[in-house]
């Protein structure tokens, strides 16, 4: 895990070291901040041109087009910042995953400012409805979560259940998009999410 506390110290420094940013840093933060805001497909390179001050040469620089930019967008901020490369998913437990998918909750929501858990969630579904290329990186990520449910299947730490229900249930509770409450604050939402993942843990557990 010293790798994740590395990579969180350094960049916690650039959030609040702004300066100390590199330009495709900036793009990246940028480009994200705008999606979240205005939605997946919303933003063009006007916005970004306006919000950095930097010119449409400038932007192609770093990245070969919009597409690109947007795909790298999604790999940084829904998954490069937020899991440990150095994870072993083969041995881990499910329990284990789980309390560290709060952790990530809490990366996401407190990344420099405060972000709408709802809006993370809603813009994440978008870019896998919208994007075939997103798609391909996060069938990655998912094969990453289904050895995880499967070794704790077959070691006896859950019932042996359905692979994919259980997969399927994780998935709908930590990235569902809607919360119908008289409560608002990311902080609940957060709690609710994180509270429900383990009430179903405790219900597939052995």
């Amino acid at each position: 895990m010293q790798y994740m506390k590395d990579k969180t110290k350094t960049i916690m420094y650039c959030i609040l070291r702004p300066e100390m940013e590199s330009t495709r840093e900036k793009l990246l933060r940028a480009t994200y901040r705008l999606m979240l805001e205005k939605g997946y497909d919303k933003v063009g390179v006007s916005d970004l041109q306006a919000q950095l001050n930097i010119s449409r040469g400038l932007l192609y620089r770093y990245f070969k087009s919009k597409k690109d930019l947007v795909l790298e967008v999604c790999r940084e901020f829904f998954y490069s910042r937020y899991f440990d490369p150095e994870i072993d998913y083969d041995k881990i437990t499910l329990r284990q995953f789980l309390d560290f998918s709060a952790e990530v909750i809490q990366r996401i929501v407190h990344d420099g400012q405060e972000i709408e858990m709802l809006k993370y969630n809603t813009l994440y579904s978008s870019a896998l409805r919208s994007d075939p290329d997103f798609i391909s990186v996060a069938q990655k990520e998912f094969d990453k979560a289904r050895l995880v449910i499967h070794n704790a299947i077959v070691r006896g730490e859950i019932k042996s259940l359905p692979e994919n229900f259980v997969g399927a249930t994780i998935l709908v509770i930590l990235g569902r998009t809607s919360y119908i409450s008289a409560i608002h604050s990311n902080e609940y939402i957060c709690k609710r999410i994180v509270e429900d993942v383990n009430t179903f843990y405790d219900l597939i557990k052995k």
